[in-house]
């Protein structure tokens, strides 16, 4: 039987307790109906899973036992960060989401001039808590104790201070004449630019040039913003990374 696993913030110790938050604490009792002495796995980030033991059953603040910690390895031996063009909300949560269970270690969302989507400073803020959220709880199902991160949103020139200079960097281009399999990549950090539903402008395409991004053709196909970041992010570790 598969043991619920949820996300805690707290320093978790062996031996001692801690009080689950009311959301976690009524999704455990309200809506899996766990009773007193459920085991289930807590993780904060730190790569481990802890195993614990429900006290009570109390729907709002759920005690719990710390039993014993594991040291979780099923990370990539890539560092891959997604720059992301902004997409509206439910494409940009799929692209979150698919991306942390596929390994990526950051996600960049840019707010490029052609985007469809626009946002002031406070429902940018709410937008990157709700996708903080989107990625935890990817983590959730996936087994992963370390929590990517997901960056503010930027514009495409704020990025710069963020790139690694060591990384080898890529982005699609139908029209380029080179492809992953003619690649032999011996980098462990890969930064991917994916652009958003409207395309880029010419001023852009020369800041991506001039920063070192690769053209790469991938594929036949015209991939939509949503399915381009997972599918390269799955090519990539086939390549170089989990496979």
């Amino acid at each position: 039987m598969r043991i619920t696993r949820l996300y805690h913030p707290d320093d978790l110790i062996c031996g001692e307790t801690t009080v689950l938050d009311s959301n976690s604490s009524n999704h455990l009792i309200r809506v899996l109906r766990s009773k007193t002495g459920t085991d289930i796995i807590l993780f904060n980030g730190d790569g481990h899973d802890y195993l614990c033991a429900t006290l009570d059953d109390n729907p709002k603040k759920t005690t719990v036992l710390i039993n014993s910690r594991i040291r979780i390895d099923n990370e990539s031996n890539l560092s891959i960060t997604l720059i992301q063009g902004l997409s509206r909300q439910d494409r940009m949560e799929t692209t979150i989401q698919k991306s942390v269970e596929l390994g990526v270690n950051r996600i960049i969302p840019v707010l490029s001039q052609r985007s469809n989507v626009r946002l002031n400073k406070n429902n940018q803020q709410k937008k990157h808590e709700h996708w903080l959220k989107v990625c935890i709880s990817a983590c959730e199902q996936s087994g992963r104790s370390i929590i990517p991160e997901v960056a503010e949103i930027l514009s495409l020139d704020e990025i710069r201070p963020l790139l690694n200079k060591n990384a080898q960097r890529f982005t699609l281009n139908p029209d380029a004449s080179t492809s992953f399999k003619n690649i032999d990549s011996e980098e462990q950090d890969i930064e991917i630019f994916i652009g958003p539903e409207g395309g880029l402008t010419e001023e852009e395409i020369y800041f991506l040039k001039e920063n070192d991004f690769e053209d790469i053709r991938f594929g036949p196909r015209i991939l939509r913003t949503e399915t381009a970041g997972p599918a390269v992010i799955s090519a990539i570790q086939m390549l170089w990374g989990d496979f």
